[in-house]
């Protein structure tokens, strides 16, 4: 644990590491990915990586980590400087733009955790990182970086890491697997275009196990291997289905000459077919509604964010149909508007729930021949999220999924709106990194 006088150091140093946080952050993965070439090339997301976006989520953790255990301190007088030095200090992608960063170590660290989870991380790689990231900010701070200073940020690095490791290897645990074993083998049995730009595929298990039970709202990881040999990583959403069958989808991801398009998305529509084999991992995530009160939902997606919605409205349908549910989903054009029908059907088999599209692209004259068709009717509609259409209570919980700059605006419209910001659920599949994108979908590639 970080010490009393190891989070006066933290203070007296954090103005000088949030200046320097996206230097830091940059080093620490060309360091990282130095010294282990494997951790890009079969865990990390590369495209992520080429964008800058993984450094640019760092800077933010570290900042952002440093001001909740400085805050948590008990008689802390630093959290007024805490604070100012992470808003002197802002990177460009992260001035002005709404973010969806944990506010306190225990958020931030439980979403490191699920997301190491996802992506393999072993115990042994964490000595690793705090050693790269020690390394990086010592050489950003050079002679501002004391003794004291070195101390208190291993400190805190370590104690993240160790944090981060216990609950990774809680999640296998739960899962009833054995370090090393988080992987499986699984077979496509159906590959089909659902929309424009998006692949579902249906996953069983590859031997006479069958792949395991997940809670709605869950979700896995499959590695698939590239034709130069890497085996990279991606997470998808579990769609729902009460048999021991996997149900995913991808949004094929087309950079469109800005950034990279998506490796495995792309690999997934062009080179998987049915019978091939995917590995995959464990179902992962606390995006879930099983273990919630009884309170009306509000479901607010966009894009392929329908997917972990799919997923909970299927398991409200089979286990509380008399639920108030209020569904609302985004999309650009009605053509890329993925599992229409699966959404549509899920809401008329239950009595008292509602569902509202939104086409923020699109002709006028296509709207409304859908509208005519839509069980909702003139709910498909072109206008921007309108809270003032749907009747929110104090009692609501909201679960917002889809790309990581619709959710921050929703949420903030949200609690703007009245509601909680402890009733306001999501999970950010990639790294927030506070930048907003033409071409961001919430899904990594």
């Amino acid at each position: 644990m970080v010490t009393a006088s190891q989070t006066v150091a933290l203070a007296r140093t954090l103005p000088d590491v949030a200046a320097h946080a996206d230097d830091i952050a940059a080093d620490f993965y060309d360091r990282l990915f130095a010294a282990r070439p494997d951790l890009l090339r079969d865990r990390f997301n590369r495209g992520e990586h080429a964008q800058g976006r993984q450094a640019r989520e760092l800077a933010r953790t570290v900042v952002a980590l440093a001001e909740a255990v400085i805050d948590a301190a008990p008689g802390s007088g630093t959290s007024t400087s805490a604070r100012a030095a992470a808003t002197l200090h802002p990177s460009p992608h992260q001035a002005g733009a709404p973010t969806l960063a944990g506010s306190t170590a225990a958020e931030i660290t439980s979403r490191l955790a699920q997301r190491h989870a996802a992506l393999g991380i072993r115990r042994g790689d964490y000595d690793v990182f705090v050693g790269h990231l020690r390394e990086a900010t010592r050489a950003s701070l050079a002679d501002r970086f004391d003794a004291e200073a070195d101390d208190a940020w291993t400190a805190l690095y370590r104690q993240v890491t160790d944090e981060v490791a216990a609950s990774v290897a809680d999640l296998y645990t739960r899962a009833d697997l054995e370090p090393d074993e988080e992987w499986r083998e699984a077979i496509v049995t159906e590959h089909r275009i659902e929309a424009e730009d998006v692949v579902a595929l249906t996953l069983v298990s590859a031997d006479s196990e069958a792949l395991p039970g997940y809670r709605a709202g869950q979700f896995a990881s499959v590695q698939v291997e590239l034709a130069d040999g890497a085996r990279q990583i991606r997470q998808y959403s579990l769609r729902g289905g009460h048999d021991e069958q996997w149900r995913i989808s991808a949004r094929v991801l087309d950079g469109g000459g800005f950034a990279p398009d998506g490796e495995v998305s792309n690999h997934l529509l062009r080179e998987v077919r049915v019978g091939s084999v995917v590995h995959v991992s464990p179902p992962i995530g606390s995006l879930t509604i099983d273990q919630l009160d009884d309170a009306p939902l509000l479901f607010v997606s966009a894009g392929i964010g329908c997917t972990p919605v799919l997923g909970m409205l299927d398991h409200l349908a089979r286990t509380d149909p008399s639920r108030q549910v209020t569904a609302l989903h985004f999309e650009r054009t009605p053509e890329r508007h993925a599992h229409r029908a699966e959404l549509e059907a899920l809401v008329a088999s239950m009595p008292d729930a509602t569902l509202r599209v939104s086409y923020t692209q699109g002709s006028l004259s296509a709207l409304s021949a859908l509208a005519e068709a839509s069980i909702d009717g003139p709910g498909v509609y072109l206008d921007p999220i309108d809270l003032g259409t749907v009747a929110l209570t104090p009692q609501h919980r909201v679960f917002l999924c889809g790309p990581v700059p619709f959710m921050a605006i929703a949420r903030a419209a949200l609690i703007e709106h009245g509601v909680e910001a402890d009733r306001v659920h999501y999970f950010v599949f990639g790294p927030d990194d506070g930048s907003v994108t033409g071409i961001d979908t919430g899904q990594r590639g």
